[in-house]
């Protein structure tokens, strides 16, 4: 007997597929060692590199955890977070924006993939779905399909690259039909993969059709904003003012927020983010911290105590949130300048885009998208194939390399 499987039966056939954006890189770092820096462009992965092309930090970040003491850098935190880093958290989030008449309640995650886990596997029964755009981080889908929850999507943009309401809203009425839970996930703003960000407008239309969708009782309609790159998109009030649309909501409407300190701190591996509950009904506010917390003990335990004192300290500290602030208005000035760049470029060469406003990432629509990767690839440029692009991390590419990046590219679709 040939045994083909060992793994119980919704484990079968997992990680046959490589994750993209990792398997890209090590392309990328491959070719750096064989033609040397110079030669590559290595637009692959989600982090900022500084002009020489090195990984960036904050030295304020550096410095604090190289002075923190032993035992708050490396002793256990409580299961659902230092309560100090909660309302930092918090605090950080809204930034003077928390709807009135809200309680807000916080946990501790692993960055913000760790609330995402937790609002797919605690709001959704199995077999469920969660709605999502049809241009989306990848993880979503694999979050999904590893806590046995499916994914439906909307289409994101028509055909003029405006934000697709209606199709959102026909796939929420469509699910809302199917399930009494609907979970739908917003990553904004600067959203991954292609920098949109949702305006305020368009929040107004879409809490009101939420409201209308609760009226229905019996729904529960959760959602999750995905704010990992809030801090590179803008002001406070450009990237936190909606959040005053959500005061006054039924209480079988649950806004969860999904706070990472990878990007804003450049702490990537350091795993450190919140899950936070918004709503206008205390016990459902309590309910959502003694579930989420549970799940914390139950899947990973404990998070990361340095990185969360960290962030309690800033929030109480004034030199030294100023300091951090300083710094990464440094870096998002030069996201902004490489950004122009490539967009000038592309505006030139006639390569279309997706609406790009702020962020980390440009993507460039095409249907082929695996075929034109690799064809970048041969000319020493790394970019990540989407199902309907190639995403470009223009955080990662020194200003130097920018210009002649949009050509290479509209070369490739030829």
């Amino acid at each position: 007997m040939k045994l083909s499987s060992m793994t119980a039966s919704h484990a079968v056939g997992k990680g046959t597929e490589p994750d993209t954006v990792f398997s890209i890189l090590k392309e990328a770092n491959a070719a750096i060692a064989k033609y040397g820096r110079g030669k590559v462009i290595n637009a692959s992965i989600g982090a900022i590199y500084d002009e020489e092309e090195k990984f960036a930090t904050l030295s304020g970040v550096e410095d604090y955890f190289r002075r923190l003491p032993a035992g708050e850098l490396m002793n256990y935190a409580p299961i659902s977070g230092l309560s100090e880093f909660l309302a930092a958290a918090i605090a950080e989030t809204f930034q003077g924006f928390q709807p009135a008449d809200t309680y807000a309640r916080a946990v501790a995650t692993p960055g913000g993939t760790g609330g995402v886990r937790h609002v797919i596997y605690n709001y959704l029964d199995q077999g469920q779905k969660v709605l999502i755009p049809d241009w989306a981080w990848g993880p979503y889908r694999t979050i999904a399909a590893e806590h046995l929850r499916g994914v439906e999507t909307y289409e994101m943009f028509d055909r003029e690259f405006h934000f697709q309401l209606t199709s959102l809203m026909e796939k929420s009425e469509k699910l809302l039909k199917e399930q009494d839970n609907l979970v739908v996930i917003f990553n904004t703003p600067a959203h991954n993969p292609t920098g949109y960000s949702v305006t305020f407008a368009e929040w107004q239309q879409l809490l009101a059709f939420f409201q209308r969708c609760a009226a229905d009782e019996s729904k529960k309609i959760i959602l999750l904003l995905d704010m990992a790159y809030l801090d590179y998109a803008g002001t406070a009030e450009e990237t936190r003012g909606f959040m005053k649309l959500f005061a006054g909501l039924p209480e079988n409407i649950l806004v969860t927020i999904a706070y990472s300190m990878s990007k804003s701190y450049l702490i990537y591996g350091l795993r450190s983010g919140a899950l936070i509950g918004l709503s206008s009904s205390a016990e459902v506010a309590d309910e959502f911290f003694r579930v989420n917390s549970f799940s914390n003990r139950g899947v990973w335990s404990n998070g990361t105590r340095g990185a969360q004192r960290l962030l309690a300290d800033v929030v109480k500290d004034p030199l030294l949130g100023n300091k951090i602030r300083a710094e990464r208005a440094v870096y998002r000035d030069l996201l902004r300048k490489r950004a122009a760049l490539f967009l000038q470029e592309a505006a030139e060469v006639d390569l279309p885009l997706m609406p790009y406003q702020s962020g980390f990432f440009i993507t460039v629509p095409v249907a082929n998208a695996r075929v034109v990767a690799e064809k970048l690839m041969k000319e020493l440029l790394f970019t990540v194939p989407l199902q309907k692009g190639i995403r470009l991390a223009i955080c990662a590419v020194p200003t130097v390399k920018i210009p002649g990046m949009a050509t290479k590219i509209k070369e490739a679709l030829r």
